[in-house]
């Protein structure tokens, strides 16, 4: 007996074209929605995913896509209309128009796009970075005080001392070659002297995560940083918050065992009663002192505030990492570099005063900032109906507006030749462009940027002061993460150390 086989009816054809028809109907609608405004968009929109798809699809590292939208743009808008999948959002390339929104109007526009969400328990949402408006000026205004000056001050010896078991790892990985060469993925040196400090300065402890690398603190940092789950809760929170509503800790990163350790020292530290001047005495005066309803530093609160260095010295190590690739590139400013850092210490010796006097090494780490940013995406949502200034646009409630700095930092308009490095362009006297913004712009602006520079600063110091690099360029060239939302290197930054002979 033969299989019997089903044909459908033209009428079930027909409904089938026509839901079909209409859903192409209300993707081409929606994917209207700035053109219908006057406002420019870019040519290439998917009817799916608008216009990220090789963002979504991890072909193209979610920061750097950013970019490739902005020299998409028309060259003379002063704002582009794009689309993360059907969500209306504006591109902003105007130095004025930035201004407006993140400066001028910043009431409109106080909260990040992603903390739209409801503030659930991460540490990356209920600190300083993600906090909604009116708990993140509370939570700013009583952070503030831990990155004065004399703050600074008191970091620094856990930095310096943070950074003696990285140099003991390049000195016995340098002198076992017989030639005193050795080459060295920079970027793993980075993660692990990160991975000491915030040990140092933010958990109360000290670690050791070059020559102690299976202990449990330092698998754990390391997979905080190279996790794909991580990376995919970063991008999620950053361009897709919506999911937080639906999936909420499914996606959002473990970080369970931080707060186990976090909670320990805490405990020990309060029963044993010793100061030892670093960020857990502070936090615990927070603890102790006077509450308000608004944001009351306890539980997990309390826990987030560490979130505010694991973000600013993650985001550092990058920094850092790219800027020594970049003066490993070019060695006559790494001369200048390490000529700057011996005059600074030889006069003040490794002081706070001798990390400010480095002038010409900060503005390596200002160039490299400018082509590597490490947040790459800056963003801002509408708080309400907003028409901008002098022009007959509206964006309404709710709309997301962006910066890339992938877009403004390489834009010929704003930086000469954006694609050399040039540290010179941050020189005395030399007029830098509105547009550049690597630590933020406005009251949101990255208040731990003095931090994180003398981080980099004692980075490149430390390693330029005793070895010459010269960067070891990969076959298939430097190839960024894909499925990272910060700026990192997927197959490490290798560098060849050579001991220096004074």
């Amino acid at each position: 007996m033969g299989a019997a086989f089903y044909y459908p009816s033209l009428g079930t054809i027909f409904l089938l074209l026509s839901f079909l028809w209409l859903i192409y109907y209300y993707c081409c609608f929606k994917l209207n929605y700035w053109r219908r405004r006057g406002v420019p968009q870019l040519k290439t929109t998917h009817l799916i995913f608008g216009d990220f798809k090789n963002g979504f699809l991890f072909r193209s590292p979610p920061g750097y896509h950013f970019g490739d939208l902005y020299r998409q743009s028309p060259k003379n808008a002063p704002y582009v209309g794009i689309y993360l999948s059907h969500k209306p959002c504006l591109l902003l390339k105007d130095p004025e128009m930035i201004k407006q929104i993140f400066i001028r109007d910043f009431e409109k526009f106080s909260d990040r796009y992603f903390a739209g969400t409801p503030q659930m328990d991460s540490t990356g949402m209920i600190n300083l970075f993600g906090l909604k408006n009116p708990a993140w000026r509370y939570l700013r205004k009583k952070i503030t005080p831990l990155f004065t000056r004399s703050k600074l001050k008191q970091m620094l010896p856990f930095m310096m001392d943070a950074s003696n078991p990285m140099m003991e790892f390049l000195k016995k990985k340098v002198e076992s070659n017989e030639n005193k060469v050795e080459v060295i993925d920079a970027q793993d040196v980075n993660y692990r002297f990160t991975a000491d400090v915030i040990a140092n300065v933010a958990l109360g402890f000290k670690s050791d995560s070059f020559n102690g690398p299976e202990s449990d603190y330092t698998k754990n940092f390391l997979n905080y940083f190279h996790s794909f789950k991580r990376m995919f809760a970063i991008f999620t929170v950053f361009f897709i918050p919506e999911m937080i509503r639906i999936l909420g800790f499914l996606i959002l990163y473990d970080s369970s065992y931080m707060r186990k350790v976090f909670w320990n020292i805490i405990n020990a530290r309060e029963k044993s009663g010793v100061k030892r001047g670093d960020f857990i005495d502070t936090l615990i005066q927070l603890k102790n002192g006077e509450q308000d309803p608004i944001y009351k530093f306890e539980g997990q609160h309390l826990f987030s505030q560490t979130g505010t260095f694991f973000s600013g010295l993650e985001t550092s190590s990058n920094v850092s990492a790219f800027t020594l690739m970049e003066l490993a590139k070019n060695p006559q400013y790494q001369e200048r570099a390490r000529e700057c850092i011996d005059e600074a210490v030889a006069k003040h010796g490794w002081t706070i005063e001798g990390l400010n006097a480095m002038k010409f090494l900060e503005q390596c780490v200002s160039e490299g900032l400018r082509m590597h940013p490490s947040v790459s995406t800056l963003d801002r949502y509408a708080l309400e109906d907003y028409k901008f200034p002098d022009t007959d646009l509206v964006i309404e409630k709710g709309t997301p507006v962006y910066i890339s700095l992938y877009g403004v930092h390489r834009d010929p308009q704003f930086f000469e030749n954006p694609d050399v490095f040039d540290p010179d362009r941050f020189g005395e006297g030399r007029a830098v462009s509105d547009n550049y913004l690597p630590f933020g712009v406005g009251p949101r602006a990255c208040i731990g940027s003095k931090a994180g520079l003398l981080f980099v600063k004692v980075v490149l110091a430390k390693i330029l002061s005793e070895y010459r690099l010269v960067y070891k360029y990969p076959v298939a060239g430097l190839k960024l993460d894909r499925r990272a939302t910060f700026t990192t290197a997927a197959n490490g930054i290798n560098v060849e150390f050579t001991k220096l002979t004074k």
